[in-house]
């Protein structure tokens, strides 16, 4: 207390009101697994505690909203006919069983793994990533060509003088075009004659055509207009006049001879342009490729002149009309100008004449462009409809604008991607690069950037409105080398008052040119100032030159550059959706059973099955339910043929070796890793080589009869030097029904296979997928529903042994520990729970599919099949604060859907209403505290998968309990009731009781805060006297709570010795005899005589 120097008052205050705070009631810490990124249950975004980056966070919850809000509602999965998969590994039962338990309290932990249940959903196929947001896909399953192919003959015949709409092939790897390049046209044993393809390998799409003998040609060419006849004669084999003569196209052609032959060699030897002829069927068809010409001028009309000669009648025995004919056509038009073809029109066309209808109507083209948005998960359409050039684009996309109005990302198809005379059939799609104004800059201008001179160039700009550019402006400057040729630059070009075209010198004295529109720019630089100024086309290969200028299309001849806010479109073409590189990290559960890979060791190394079975089917292990009779392709059973049973899923696989000497299936040993009749599971290979490394590498690949003949092994096979001859490999890496998990980079590339002679892995595919469910202990490798479980249950021992912030006794205060659906992490838990000084009681599960028999509960609680650890072949763990319950319950999910949840389901529920009507050292068992009021029924899952329903009988209540499990039974009149309360006790004694457990657990805490206090006080006799005192108001109080009969609270001399005094030591014994519960009630109920109880 301060002194006081001249009069008055000071008063201090000291606190001496120390209490013992109260608990805070049960607070269970549920550690669970869910899938990842969930929608919250409100549907506004993201369940927070889902995120990766919170998994292994705890999360106090206080509600079932806050619940739903962190964690979205539970999951349980159903099959295609919304069947509940009872027992599933994918079903949320740790979350369902914290939203129960919150429906009657308001306070739990909850901890997920580190796992997403969505990637372990069976996938017949690798899983990959989401593609980056933007991506655009051409999706050409989807996409309408508008292809329409015309028929030339008369309207009396079928089809006649229309046309008919052809569905093309569609080519999206190099693999079936020539020289499997990029740019090559489709192999011959692609498609039959009269077949289309598109090839989509390049920007450039080209379409194509395969004509009668057998070649790919692509449409609008002079390959493909001489592939159809431009006039047919309709007389075979007509015996013709030697010497007779007709004129075509200016030109008389005189036969020599009297066959058909003859008059084609006479028309191929005239040497007429563009005009050939051959025998087809033993008529005269001729043919011209489009530079034909009735005149002979450069006017290319695709026209045939055919008129009788001066004697003779070789035309009409030819059956050939005289007249003008036109060679086939390609026409690009929308639906609204039908191509002028029919007989009755100017130039009339012949059957083999293609239109491209650019828009939808009636089959026309729809080109599907979609894009992906990382929001919604989804690839979106884009509108994307056909066009000649950027400036017809604008202008119908565009008409008040010009381009101004456009998005950004905005797409087109430009249909035939030149602008020659004669088109051709490709088409490019085109994306807007940048929205607003078209700006190209050049590099800074300096004074020795132009020689002192006059530079000529030609400009010219598309208008919103018009459909076409307008004609070039001829446009000079005079350099004098210096720096302001900028200016004199930007001058030029603004002097002659273009409508759209702005230019400017910027800060750095670069020539920035503008059209303010958004629209098209043409550049012709004819003394070279552009070039000189540092403009240059961009290149698409090596991203280099001026951003928004480009190369004139091929064709235009007044022009070098055009400037554009159109710029040819990344994207993916495919009938699939583009994915990225799977994820480092990312699982897949295969669910193929039929695919098995199997090697064998010759002694020497792991080989293919067949290297040392040649005779084996040749389809590799036969994969059935039922035992083969003969190989796959019928042939005899032979010594060495592999039969992987599926009869049972549960305990697949059974392998079996057949043996022809015996005639029968010999079973192999999946637990023999050591002898030459056992088999070893491991990963060894994914195909028949380590695939190819690059830009385009490939992952290694290779079907399962090709690997039945290959050797090849990835580095990390096993070595072959640990294992007998004749043993056989399971290869996990390929086979399937298991879990894998993808790394990236797995490969060394710069090492060496040591399993391949040590040949250089450089060229490898440098990722790989490995095997993540571990095998069973025995050595078998884990399938099924077993290898999902296997990677659940080692995300969620990494939690609970790893995990800081749960053993933080300190901030995260919680006196039960579940993990619903896990019994395998009971041991984890038990461990835990020493970490923070036994400060929680567990509540263990049994299996799903744990039958109710008293034999199998028996070899279950016992473990007679020497499980090394908690697990559905035994029960390992003892520890007096850890209870067991049995069986499983029957209830419903947030959804309505009936499902089966764990023991810990109810019982979490139960402790919690137990601890609300009394205290937790009361048993939370009987019809009084052990109701179990979130579950209609209690049973196991049969092995069909169905849930069947018991009620325990007397005898299957003893076993159990002898077992140290506590049954949960239904009692007529009472319903389910948790019918048992010990713990698995290691000896007989106070604590193998449940009430008495949570009495200690409660009592640790309680004397923790207690005591805490007192810390750093005096250590003398007024201190001891008042924790003594605290210790006993503690006491007396569970006394009268019916938590003890009797207690003795020791803290004096006696035991605080001088040398615990000189340690800095006090203690506090105490000892209790804690309340027991009543388990077994004895009435002896004795028959007297009449009149004999009276005299007693």
């Amino acid at each position: 207390m301060a002194s006081l120097i001249s009069p008055g008052v000071n008063v201090s205050v000291i606190d001496e009101s120390f209490y013992t705070p109260a608990e805070p009631g049960m607070t269970p810490m549920v550690f669970v697994v869910s899938r990842q990124d969930k929608t919250n249950a409100a549907g506004t975004g993201t369940a927070s505690g889902t995120t990766k980056a919170n998994a292994g966070v705890p999360q106090l919850i206080t509600s079932q909203r806050d619940l739903s809000d962190k964690f979205g509602d539970p999951v349980f999965e159903t099959d295609n006919n919304n069947n509940p998969i009872n027992g599933g590994e994918l079903n949320e039962y740790g979350l369902q069983a914290a939203y129960s338990f919150l429906g009657v309290a308001n306070r739990a932990f909850v901890t997920r793994a580190d796992i997403d249940l969505n990637e372990i959903q069976p996938s017949a196929s690798a899983p990959a990533a989401a593609p980056a947001n933007g991506t655009y896909w051409f999706d050409t399953a989807l996409t309408k060509y508008g292809i329409f192919e015309w028929n030339g003959n008369a309207v009396t015949v079928t089809g006649g003088q229309s046309f008919t709409n052809k569905v093309p092939l569609v080519i999206t790897s190099k693999a079936q075009l020539v020289g499997e390049s990029n740019t090559g046209i489709p192999k011959g044993s692609v498609g039959q004659v009269g077949d289309y393809a598109v090839v989509t390998t390049t920007t450039t799409n080209k379409v194509y055509y395969k004509n009668t003998t057998g070649d790919w040609v692509k449409i609008g060419t002079a390959d493909w207009v001489k592939s159809w006849p431009t006039i047919e004669g309709s007389a075979a084999n007509p015996t013709l006049t030697n010497s007779q003569t007709v004129i075509i196209n200016g030109t008389t052609v005189a036969i020599s001879g009297t066959a058909v032959a003859d008059m084609v060699t006479a028309i191929n030897g005239a040497g007429i342009t563009g005009v050939t002829a051959k025998v087809v069927d033993g008529k005269l068809n001729i043919f011209g490729d489009g530079t034909n010409t009735t005149d002979g001028s450069t006017d290319d009309d695709g026209a045939i002149n055919i008129a009788a000669g001066a004697t003779g009648s070789l035309l009409a025995d030819l059956g050939i009309t005289a007249g003008t004919y036109y060679s086939p056509a390609f026409e690009i038009a929308p639906h609204t100008s039908v191509p002028a073809f029919k007989t009755a029109d100017t130039k009339s066309r012949p059957t083999g004449s293609i239109w491209l209808k650019t828009t939808d109507a009636n089959l026309g083209a729809q080109y599907k462009i979609k894009v992906y948005n990382s929001t919604t998960g989804l690839f979106e359409d884009k509108n994307a409809p056909l066009f000649k050039t950027h400036q017809e684009a604008l202008f119908n996309l565009d008409k008040s604008g010009g381009g101004i109005n456009l998005a950004l990302g905005d797409v087109y198809i430009q249909a035939h991607t030149t602008l020659a005379e004669n088109e051709e059939f490709d088409f490019t799609i085109f994306a807007r690069n940048a929205s607003g104004s078209t700006t190209i800059t050049s590099e800074a201008i300096t004074a020795s950037t132009f020689a002192a001179g006059t530079f000529n160039f030609t400009m010219a700009e598309s208008k919103p409105g018009q459909a076409a550019l307008d004609s070039g402006v001829a446009l000079a400057f005079t350099a004098t080398g210096a720096v302001s040729d900028a200016d004199l630059f930007a001058t030029a070009i603004n002097a002659h008052g273009f409508q759209n075209i702005v230019a400017s010198v910027d800060a750095s004295n670069r020539l920035v040119i503008s059209h303010n529109d958004g629209g098209e720019m043409r550049i012709k630089d004819t003394d070279s100032a552009f070039a000189n100024a540092g403009f240059s086309a961009f290149n698409y290969s090596t991203k280099l030159g001026t951003a928004n200028l480009y190369t004139a299309p091929a064709g235009d001849t007044n022009f070098d550059f055009h400037a554009s806010n159109w710029k040819i479109l990344t994207y993916n073409a495919g009938p699939n959706a583009p994915t990225s590189l799977t994820a480092d990290g990312r699982l897949w559960y295969s669910s193929i059973v039929d695919e098995v890979d199997i090697l064998v060791h010759n002694g020497t190394t792991w080989v293919g099955y067949q290297n040392v079975y040649p005779s084996s089917d040749p389809n590799g292990p036969i994969v059935s339910a039922t035992e083969p009779t003969q190989q796959s392709d019928t042939t005899p059973l032979v010594t060495g043929d592999l039969w992987i049973s599926t009869a049972d899923l549960e305990n697949y696989p059974e392998v079996y070796k057949y043996n022809a000497d015996l005639q029968k299936w010999l079973a192999v040993d999946e637990g023999d890793q050591t002898t030459e009749d056992g088999i070893l599971f491991a990963d060894a290979r994914f195909g028949t080589s380590g695939g190819t490394n690059g830009t385009n590498g490939e992952a290694p690949k290779g079907t399962i009869k090709e690997l039945l003949v290959s050797n090849f092994l990835d580095f990390d096979a096993p070595d072959p030097a640990l294992f007998p001859k004749g043993m056989l490999l399971w290869n996990l890496r390929r086979s399937g029904f298991n879990v894998r998990k993808f790394i990236r980079n797995y490969v060394d590339l710069t090492g060496k296979n040591i399993r391949q002679n040590d040949e250089s892995m450089a060229t490898y595919y440098p990722h790989r997928w490995v095997t993540e469910s571990a095998n069973q202990p025995n050595g078998k490798g884990s399938f099924g529903r077993k290898a999902q479980r296997k990677v659940i249950i080692q995300s969620l021992q990494s939690l609970v042994n790893s995990n800081q912030e749960i053993r933080d006794d300190e901030s995260r205060l919680f006196n039960v520990m579940a993990t619903p659906g896990y019994p395998e992490l009971i041991g984890e838990m038990v461990a835990l729970n020493n970490d923070r000084g036994l400060t929680a009681f567990i509540v263990g599960d049994s299996p799903f599919r744990l039958k109710s028999d008293g034999t199998t509960l028996n070899n279950w609680g016992t473990n007679t099949a020497l499980a090394v650890e908690d697990n559905d072949d035994g029960l390992v763990t003892r520890d007096e604060y850890l209870g067991v319950f049995y069986p499983s319950l029957f209830t419903s999910d947030n959804a309505g859907n009936n499902v089966v949840v764990p023991p810990s389901h109810g019982i979490l529920r139960t402790f919690a209403l137990s601890d609300q009507v009394s205290f937790p050292w009361f048993a939370p068992a009987g019809t009084r505290r052990g109701g179990i009021t979130n579950a209609s029924a209690a049973g196991f899952v049969d092995a069909e998968g169905e849930f069947k329903s018991i009620a325990l009988n007397e005898g299957q209540r003893d076993t159990l309990y002898s077992l140290n499990i506590n049954p949960i039974t239904f009692l007529t009149g009472a319903g389910l009731v948790n019918f048992g309360q010990k713990t698995r006790a290691r000896n007989a004694s106070a604590l193998d009781r449940i009430n008495v457990a949570r009495l200690v657990i409660f009592l640790r805490s309680q004397l923790k805060k207690l005591a805490k206090p007192y810390i750093f006080e005096p250590n003398d006799k007024i201190t001891r006297d008042e924790i003594k005192a605290q210790v006993d108001s503690l006491m007396l109080e569970l006394v009268s709570q019916r938590a003890l009969y009797d207690f003795l609270v020791v803290c004096d001399e006696s035991n605080n010795t001088p040398s615990r005094i000189d340690r800095n030591e006090l203690y506090v014994d105490i000892a209790i005899e804690p309340v027991k519960a009543v388990e077994f009630i004895y009435i002896p109920l004795r028959l007297k005589n009449t009149g004999e109880i009276a005299g007693l």
